[in-house]
């Protein structure tokens, strides 16, 4: 009977116990545009501080030289028409689905390191062009991928300097 009692006491006090997240034990970074944070002066920044793009949606940390972003893999980005690519896009992989040819556009003022994959799943191909002021290479001066299920590689290699590979032809 006692162990009875226990039971039921222990049944009954224990559905008044709820997991609480302590507030003092969130982690709260500085918040900031991509451009605020390019004019951040690191002369007095420590390694390892971490602050919030908006622009992004990122999180990055200071490795002592550079901001670096935080890695969370690779988002899907699915497309069926021209497309130009955008800062969010870092990372992620692109895929065109369109019957027609499509233009992917690399803009201005994406920065170094830059990367992103892009892969053809429909009929159309998809050609790879540079916007104002950028340079787009590829050894072979080939800029279309080469049909259904091709993929390529876009890494900017410098400021507004984007070398192109992968699973490319003329057209």
């Amino acid at each position: 009977m006692k162990n009875t009692a226990l039971i039921i006491l222990f049944l009954c006090t224990s559905t008044l116990v709820k997991a609480q997240v302590d507030p003092e034990l969130i982690l709260a970074l500085k918040k900031g545009t991509t451009t605020e944070i390019a004019a951040i002066s690191t002369a007095n920044i420590d390694e390892g501080y971490m602050i919030y793009d908006t622009d992004i949606k990122a999180v990055y940390v200071y490795n002592g030289t550079t901001w670096r972003k935080l890695y969370f893999g690779p988002l899907v980005n699915a497309q069926t028409g021209n497309y130009t690519l955008q800062a969010s896009d870092d990372g992620n992989v692109l895929t065109f689905t369109s019957a027609t040819d499509v233009t992917l556009t690399i803009p201005a003022g994406l920065p170094i390191g830059f990367n992103v994959s892009v892969y053809q799943q429909g009929a159309g191909q998809v050609q790879v062009t540079g916007g104002g002021g950028v340079i787009v290479q590829n050894r072979l001066a080939r800029f279309f991928t080469a049909g259904t299920g091709a993929g390529i590689g876009i890494i900017a290699t410098g400021t507004d300097v984007y070398n192109v590979t992968g699973d490319l032809k003329k057209n």
